[in-house]
């Protein structure tokens, strides 16, 4: 089911003067700002310092770590001009924070004590994408949050790695999306990075990627200069390491893939309309349901609540909040202000139950919206595990491919690595033997998709 453009229209405008770059809307920002403010309280937990950097970068400073600035180069935004005067040294628009941060990093470090060092930006950054933009998804201005961290060894920078995986894992989570966590294989690692953790997901049968870590090791360290003393008074190279989640892309993430027939379904943390109060008129009584919807509404103001005081039918309510994903409707009427009950509705079940208003308290609530989660996560579950598959011939992989993440024996040979990259994306490739595919020869496990 695709969804419809007027719903999408209530979550951002993509009809902007500059391509790839969208207007966040109220229904898309609401989302948005959950997500942020449960990772950001995550990462602040965990040690890091928010920070905001500026958004341009001197030519200079951007291109100081040389295998970095060649991943970026035909993606940078140049601003070569100000006002009616020509610039002495280019500016790029921020196409991520290494280099900035790690500019400021070999200042603010000094000592041992100064260790771990880490930061963490919410801010949009910008990428001269020439692929085909898509909303949320692939775009030419988009928003994340970046953390960067510093470390005495190897071991601390292994460690902070972990430590990131499962917040990212814990807010993947709450967000009810499935993944799998691959080691991208040398060819597609971050720029200047020794390896790179992607977390994928699956919608509509291809492979996104909606966040990252990477272990910088040393080498921005040595060519940023970044040093610290220890102990014993030597000087040595921090270990770095970066990640970050795009938000854009977490937000495709939950509309695609808890979508059904009636519409959007939300985690309910995350539901712009977390309830929905339907009022049943009858003839004479509107004023008095009114008066006993309004009192539930503010009785449940913990909640993200809409009462639906419009002329539409009860019906066309139901199917208009729908849509949108409310994740409970009360529907009341003469005969529940009689009773001293609501009839509640949920979104994903579509089951209906009397609860005396009484007992409608916020933990009642609460306790729905949780049973609603565990059902969204299992049910995203079994789609995602519905969609792996394994292949051991070239034809088996091919008839998966744009179906979900297929695992392939590949080996080293650079011609069998352009077979599989002719039609497919290489998503990881492990330690574990495994037959190459094209050539029969032995090789690694791998894990191959048609990807955004």
């Amino acid at each position: 089911m695709e969804i419809d453009d007027e719903i999408l229209t209530e979550f951002y405008d993509n009809r902007y003067a500059v391509q790839g770059m969208l207007i966040y809307r109220k229904n898309a920002l609401l989302v948005i700002r959950e997500i942020q403010k449960i990772l950001e309280e995550n990462l602040e937990k965990a040690g890091h310092e928010p920070v905001l950097f500026p958004v341009l970068i001197p030519e200079d400073i951007l291109k100081k770590e040389s295998e970095h600035i060649k991943g970026f180069e035909t993606e940078v935004f140049w601003v070569t001009e100000a006002g009616k005067n020509k610039l002495d040294k280019k500016l790029a628009l921020r196409p991520t924070s290494e280099t900035p941060i790690y500019t400021m990093f070999s200042l603010w470090i000094r000592s041992h004590r100064d260790l771990p060092m880490k930061v963490h930006q919410t801010c949009a950054v910008y990428r001269y994408e020439t692929k085909q933009t898509r909303p949320l998804i692939r775009g030419r201005e988009f928003l994340w949050n970046e953390g960067h961290s510093a470390f005495k060894n190897s071991e601390d920078a292994e460690k902070n790695a972990e430590d990131i995986g499962k917040i990212y894992g814990d807010l993947l989570n709450e967000l009810c999306i499935p993944y799998r966590i691959h080691r991208r294989p040398e060819w597609d690692k971050f720029p200047g990075a020794s390896y790179t953790l992607a977390y994928d997901t699956i919608i509509d049968g291809k492979i996104l990627q909606i966040a990252t870590i990477h272990n910088l090791s040393e080498k921005f360290s040595e060519a940023f200069d970044i040093k610290y003393e220890d102990e014993e008074g030597n000087h040595k190279f921090v270990h770095l390491t970066c990640y970050g989640p795009s938000f854009g892309r977490l937000l495709a993430s939950v509309l695609n893939i808890h979508k059904d027939d009636a519409g959007l379904k939300f985690p309910a943390k995350f539901a712009p309309a977390q309830m929905v109060i339907v009022p049943i008129f009858a003839k004479g009584n509107k004023e008095g349901v009114l008066d006993y919807c309004r009192k539930i509404k503010e009785k449940s103001d913990k909640f993200r609540v809409v009462l639906d005081e419009s002329d539409k039918t009860p019906g066309e309510k139901f199917y208009y909040w729908e849509k949108r994903g409310a994740m409970l409707r009360i529907e009341a009427g003469s005969r529940d202000i009689e009773n001293n009950e609501v009839v509640v509705v949920r979104r994903d079940t579509k089951k209906k139950e009397k609860i005396k208003i009484a007992e409608l308290t916020d933990e009642k609530i609460a306790e729905i919206f949780k049973d609603i989660d565990k059902n969204l996560r299992e049910s995203a579950d079994r789609k995602f595990n519905g969609a792996i598959f394994k292949a051991n011939t070239i034809e088996e992989a091919k008839a998966q491919i744009g179906k979900g993440i297929i695992e392939i024996g590949l080996c080293q040979d650079e011609k069998c690595k352009n077979e599989i990259e002719s039609y497919a994306s290489v998503l990881g490739v492990e330690e574990k033997e495994k037959k190459c595919i094209v050539c029969d020869k032995n090789g690694k496990v791998a894990y191959i998709g048609k990807t955004y």
